[in-house]
């Protein structure tokens, strides 16, 4: 009996020790990855109950219908950088104005979700949108003829930006590879996208001569939303067109700039530049950048940033009955 006691008590004792260390451990560790990563921007919903499932018309039943914006992606957003719109219905049914459902602004900044130097994850928080604003109610205030139902439709359009970081490499001689190079110049290599309804991924290198290396990679539209071209200048708002002429001519574009921290870098799909606009085909395309190496260089490897700026559409609906009152 003693010494299955004193087994039991050392058992005890490693496993004690065991948990405290992991403890320790996963408590100290610092991220290996630059981004969080994931496929969306902001998430929009509707509150539970607000618009309500039903009303009642002839002018009996106030409500409003309240937006929650949460920003999943890693683009740090400005309240001045989204609007969004209710759209279904005809305004005036329902006592209001169309200036008061169109270009509103959430109430805060919609700050992403981000990651600290000890990889512990901080939420995004949520913010709202109010309509037809705090002060004010929707109340269907003439009589339908029978129970008739109305789509409240929210249309978010905002700015949005992917960051990518990937790395090239470089040697003396790229014709004369050997298992001990600090790198391979002629391989696909690891990428980090962040998170974003686009992101930038599948990173090769290879080499083009002597002093001459390539490297491509692609942009893809992952989220549910709707691509649109940003404007001219950054400071412009967010827009995203709904007349069938302007959707067809900024649907699927994106701004790209390509930075890889090195001289003579020029990329095809970018009309020979660093930087400007693509057309996502099928929700993809693919960049191929050229870059010239200084004959005198020494074997380095170096970040390649990659940036994608858009303009995105998201939507959410709920469906509102409106029930007729017996006189």
């Amino acid at each position: 009996m003693k010494y299955a006691y004193i087994v039991a008590v050392l058992i005890l004792l490693v496993s004690i020790a065991g948990c405290g260390s992991n403890s320790q451990s996963s408590g100290g560790a610092a991220p290996k990855t630059p981004f969080l990563g994931g496929t969306e921007g902001l998430k929009i919903e509707f509150l539970k109950g607000s618009p309500p499932d039903e009303v009642t018309d002839t002018g009996t039943f106030d409500f409003q219908a309240v937006v929650s914006i949460k920003n999943n992606g890693e683009y740090n957003l400005k309240q001045d950088q989204v609007k969004l719109d209710i759209v279904g219905f005809l305004p005036e049914d329902f006592g209001v104005s169309q200036d008061q459902l169109s270009d509103i602004r959430p109430e805060d900044d919609p700050s992403p979700r981000q990651r600290d130097s000890e990889g512990n994850i901080i939420d995004a928080a949520t913010t709202f949108v109010t309509f037809p604003d705090q002060d004010s109610f929707f109340n269907f205030e003439g009589s339908v003829t029978g129970n008739t139902e109305f789509t409240f439709k929210a249309d978010a359009c905002y700015k949005y930006q992917t960051k990518a970081l990937s790395r090239i490499c470089v040697l003396r001689d790229l014709s004369n590879v050997d298992t001990d190079d600090i790198c391979d110049p002629s391989q696909s290599k690891t990428i980090y996208s962040s998170g974003s309804p686009v992101k930038v991924s599948a990173f090769r290198q290879n080499v083009a001569g002597k002093d001459k290396i390539t490297f491509s990679f692609d942009i893809t539209h992952s989220g549910t939303g709707k691509v649109f071209k940003e404007g001219d200048s950054t400071s412009q708002p967010a827009e995203c067109p709904s007349d069938p002429r302007d959707t067809r001519e900024r649907e699927n574009r994106v701004f790209v700039t390509v930075d890889s921290g090195l001289p003579n870098l020029k990329c095809v799909g970018l009309n020979g530049a660093t930087s400007g606009f693509v057309t996502l085909v099928t929700n993809k395309r693919s960049v191929t950048c050229t870059q010239e190496l200084d004959p005198g260089r020494n074997d380095f490897e170096t970040n390649v940033e990659i940036t994608v700026d858009f303009n995105y559409k998201d939507s959410v609906e709920k469906k509102v009955l409106v029930k007729h009152l017996i006189d």
